[in-house]
């Protein structure tokens, strides 16, 4: 039912993003030039590395060890445990290697649109937890196993609990919960407010 669900969202939204995804493409290439889709090995199902696409929203020299060193220094900071006790949020404040386009695409979460042909291919759904990268899948240690026991998908429940302003332990928490609760109606539940968090923007970068 769940795949179901996936490919026919997908295919319902289909022509809608047949004009809007060629758009976002050539605006990045007028303003920030090529490449438009940003791709990048993550960790999906029972832990097969699969390549995400997404629309590149920093500069094209950034250096991408940054986010690595970041998130391996919040792992210093605060032990990774599933919690709801606030801690140093995920999101890199200040971030100056995001480009102006793509600061817009990230508040408005367009930059995940091209996250659709991984649904199509099968590597993701449209609700699940959200892909990560093998440095911050390593960092979850025994948990590792039963967060990939889903399908990584666009939104999740993390996404609507603050997105970017969790901690690594609040996003476990939410990302566990989910793949212990998961229903049809949790993934509806979880697709309505994530449109309404995009709207008011919260936890975005």
């Amino acid at each position: 039912m769940k795949n179901i669900t996936d490919i026919t969202i997908t295919i319902f939204v289909l022509p809608i993003l047949l004009v809007i995804i060629p758009i976002i493409y050539f605006l990045i290439l007028i303003t920030d030039g090529s490449p438009a889709i940003y791709k990048q090995e993550r960790v999906g199902r029972y832990g097969k590395i699969f390549i995400l696409y997404k629309f590149r929203t920093m500069d094209q020299s950034s250096d991408e060890n940054i986010h690595e060193e970041h998130y391996k220094n919040l792992s210093k900071e605060e032990t990774v445990e599933p919690s709801l006790k606030p801690g140093n949020p995920i999101r890199i404040e200040n971030d100056d290697r995001i480009t102006k386009i793509g600061k817009f695409l990230r508040k408005t979460s367009l930059d995940e649109l091209p996250n659709l042909f991984n649904v199509l291919f099968g590597e993701m759904s449209i609700v699940g937890p959200r892909p990560l990268v093998k440095y911050e899948s390593d960092l979850l240690g025994k948990y590792q196993e039963t967060r990939h026991s889903v399908k990584p998908g666009i939104t999740g429940l993390a996404q609507t609990q603050g997105r970017l302003d969790l901690s690594l332990q609040e996003r476990l928490y939410w990302d566990l919960e989910y793949v212990n609760k998961y229903n049809l109606f949790l993934d509806l539940k979880i697709i309505f407010q994530t449109i309404m968090s995009v709207i008011s923007r919260k936890g975005a970068s």
